[in-house]
Formats: structure tokens, C-alpha cells, sequence
């Protein structure tokens, strides 16, 4: 007798997991991917260059964490650059 409700309070204790009302998911979480189309973010503080040059001035500061549309690439030989354009307006940045 003793046994059987040691099964029965186990059985109980382990089937609610599956449960949508409580205990543990059962499904791997899954990370999200970037689809084509969704935006960028700043992932540091810099600035919209006017040019793709270290030397160009800045223009405009991006926070970080602000979303960004890519429009274009472009490899000078030493960085990879990408014109984006954001908020406040379109510039390049050094993403390499």
C-alpha cells in the first residue's frame, strides 16, 4: 500500500513539467536570427561619417543601441564600411 502512493505522489510530482500551467518547458529555447529586412543596432556609441574614412568628420552621434537600416558596403582595404541610415539622418560607419 505504502508503495503505491509513493508512485502516486511521484507521478504526480513529475507529469505537471509538461503542463502549459506550470513547471519547466520542455522545448529548446531557440535564439532569434536577424531576417533580411529587420534593422541593425549600434552596438557602441559612434558617429555618422560623412565619408568612408577614418579621417572624414563626423556628422552625426549614434548612441547605443539605436536602429540602423544598411544600404551599402564598401572595403577600403583596411576596414569595412556601411552606409546606413538611421533617425537622425544617412552616414557611414566602420563595422570592420
Amino acid at each position: 500500500m505504502a508503495g503505491r502512493w509513493a508512485w502516486m505522489l511521484s507521478m504526480a510530482l513529475l507529469l505537471p513539467i509538461g503542463l502549459p500551467a506550470g513547471g519547466a518547458r520542455l522545448e529548446s529555447s531557440k535564439s532569434r536570427q536577424r531576417q533580411p529586412g529587420d534593422p541593425l543596432l549600434a552596438a557602441q556609441a559612434t558617429g555618422l561619417r560623412r565619408e568612408p574614412l577614418v579621417s572624414a568628420p563626423q556628422v552625426l552621434p549614434l548612441p547605443i543601441g539605436q536602429p540602423l537600416q544598411g544600404l551599402v558596403r564598401w572595403y577600403d582595404g583596411q576596414y569595412l564600411w556601411l552606409r546606413v541610415t538611421s533617425r537622425q539622418g544617412r552616414g557611414w560607419v566602420r563595422i570592420g
